[in-house]
């Protein structure tokens, strides 16, 4: 077989340029020099013969024989990565690099009570954390394992999609906010600052709450402040400034406290139900593998605390039933 005219090492760089749209950005996310990053992209372009990129002013684009080396590129590293996890599979390794997405709220709950443990455990193990509640795609982004609120269909027959657990919710204010306004009804709350968890374009300027025998009580209200920040939203509620509704998980400490109080204890929000998605074309890696079973065991002393429901998820077609065997190594965990 005859060598290959150009250093495969190069292609890392020139992937991360495309990707991150940019050189600076790349070598942000490389954490190297960008005159680094431009070197092996130059070397690349010259070992090929042609040029990849069109670099102007304000951006970058491919060129036509960069668009299509770029597919090719893709399809290397997919099999180069391929070849890595059945390596691993062989040797049952937890080593190598985990790639896991989650929405910002809960990649927050993972980076304190979750990553720490499982890092400290596996010390061959590197974690890539992508927090976003943008929609991704877990084969083109490389993502190994994700966590997604439930749906009703994974998003493609390429992913797996199984229940991990439902998150309770609370309605909740600080005292300082509620000596000032009385609330102990939810007709009260028409009169009550709404802080809403929200997207931006989001319109649904009113509570929705259900009492024990899970009766639906709706109550319109103004909307004072609208995010789809957690963070934010809790640090308007403990500055005085209305109601929010927030997954008890994210305010354990400001609840032990006193900063944050219940608003009609008696009723409840909406529960928030999480999924783990695995692209079942690749399937689970020992790292993998090992963050799935130490993630579901880290959510047992939250299930304790009563922050988490367990629940068995919708049965899934035979067929997915398998895929799921396959990919996990332990039950799912409802």
């Amino acid at each position: 077989m005859d060598p290959l005219q150009f250093d495969l090492n190069n292609i890392h760089f020139f992937v991360a340029v495309v990707e991150r749209r940019g050189f600076t950005a790349a070598a942000d996310a490389l954490g190297v020099p960008k005159s680094r990053v431009s070197r092996h992209v130059a070397d690349l372009e010259a070992s090929l013969g042609t040029r990849l990129l069109q670099r102007t002013s304000r951006r970058i684009e491919l060129t036509e024989s960069g668009r299509e080396f770029h597919g090719y590129c893709l399809a290397m590293m997919e099999q180069a990565r391929s070849a890595q996890v059945a390596m691993q599979h062989r040797a049952g390794t937890v080593a190598g690099t985990l790639r896991v997405s989650a929405t910002v709220a809960v990649a927050d709950l993972l980076s304190t009570r979750v990553m720490p443990s499982f890092l400290a455990r596996h010390a061959q193990a590197d974690v890539v954390l992508q927090a976003t509640n943008r929609a991704v795609d877990l084969i083109d982004e490389r993502i190994d394992v994700a966590i997604r609120g439930m749906k009703a269909t994974p998003p493609s027959s390429d992913i797996v999609q199984t229940s991990l657990c439902t998150i309770r919710w609370a309605l909740l204010a600080s005292p300082a906010y509620l000596a000032r306004r009385s609330i102990q009804t939810v007709e009260d709350l028409a009169d009550a600052d709404a802080l809403m968890c929200q997207g931006l374009d989001a319109v649904d300027p009113g509570w929705c709450l259900y009492d024990d025998s899970d009766r639906e009580l709706r109550q319109s209200t103004r909307v004072r402040l609208q995010t789809d920040s957690l963070p934010i939203l809790k640090g308007a509620a403990l500055a005085g400034l209305g109601v929010c509704e927030l997954p008890l998980y994210a305010c354990r400490e400001e609840l032990r406290a006193g900063a944050l109080v219940q608003v009609i204890p008696a009723l409840r929000p909406r529960f928030g139900r999480l999924a783990l998605l695995i692209p079942s074309r690749r399937g689970l890696t020992p790292t993998a593998r090992a963050f799935v079973d130490h993630l579901k065991a880290s959510l047992l002393s939250d299930l304790a605390l009563g922050e988490l429901v367990r629940h068995e998820p919708p049965r899934a077609p035979r067929a997915q039933h398998r895929a799921l065997a396959d990919l996990t190594s332990s039950r799912s965990t409802g």
